[in-house]
């Protein structure tokens, strides 16, 4: 059969998504239409509702933005690789020299996306709260209810979901692997407030031998720099993991702050 390939989507629009998210688009907006008429079925408030929900996904969809980012890195390509801006689908590039560009495709494809879950969201706020009998319950049963229901599994979302982070390969898997533990069981990192680190980047440097202070032979050692979040998915700190030259052996670990290079000296 001949082949009739799609035209290539504009690539100052899109950079991120193809001609199969637009199918996925498409199902996201029956999926809207569906929960709108769900609730104007229920209230007469319904446009309210999901205008607001629809401000509150923009909201959202500009914070991912300055919250959620991977920047330019060597994992998985050693000759560098552009990061990417966005959560839970990348709406920008980030290059090596921090500029970033937005593509207006992607970025309305992730506004869908969280629109579509958070309208989902209040429509099982409100079958639970049908069946918690909102109407009847006191003052401090519906704070309890708010509190467990509406805000907490919010809170707890880095030990839900996964971050955005790049995908190692090969022997960097491994390494990566080695630091986050490291971070998590060594030194402590995650616990009541950092519940989650995502790989930001992952660079071979040359130390001294130590074991040979006669020769003092330059040997490759790695350095793996990880991001922690703590609640509602917001970016806490940045930590820079020394490991021995096998990429076994955690020796240090550094906290670098938020901004600026992963690997700039304290």
């Amino acid at each position: 059969m001949p082949d009739f390939p799609l035209p290539r989507l504009p690539s100052q629009w899109v950079h991120f998504s193809g001609w199969i998210d637009l199918g996925f688009a498409i199902g996201i907006l029956l999926l809207i239409l569906l929960m709108t008429i769900w609730w104007r079925q229920q209230t007469n408030q319904w446009f309210r509702i999901v205008v607001s929900v629809l401000l509150a996904a923009v909201v959202l969809c500009i914070g991912s933005y300055y919250f959620f980012q991977v920047p330019f890195h060597h994992v998985g390509c050693p000759e560098g690789c552009v990061g990417w801006r966005g959560f839970p689908r990348a709406i920008a590039t980030l290059e090596a020299d921090g500029s970033s560009r937005v593509y207006f495709l992607d970025f309305t494809l992730n506004l869908l996306l969280l629109w579509v879950l958070l309208l989902g969201t209040t429509i099982i706020w409100r079958l639970l709260a049908l069946l918690f009998e909102w109407w009847r319950r006191p003052f401090r049963a519906r704070l309890l209810f708010v509190l467990l229901v509406c805000i907490l599994p919010w809170a707890l979302l880095p030990r839900i979901l996964e971050p955005p982070q790049p995908v190692p390969t090969g022997e960097q898997v491994r390494i990566a692997i080695n630091a986050q533990r490291a971070a998590e069981f060594t030194y402590g990192v995650t616990g009541p407030w950092v519940h989650r680190m995502a790989l930001e980047d992952i660079r071979e440097t040359t130390s001294a031998d130590q074991t040979d202070q006669r020769s003092r032979l330059e040997q490759p050692s790695m350095q793996v720099c990880l991001r922690g979040y703590t609640y509602f998915y917001l970016p806490w700190r940045r930590y820079r993991v020394s490991l021995d030259p096998t990429g076994v052996t955690a020796l240090s670990i550094s906290d670098t702050g938020l901004f600026g290079s992963c690997w700039e000296e304290e």
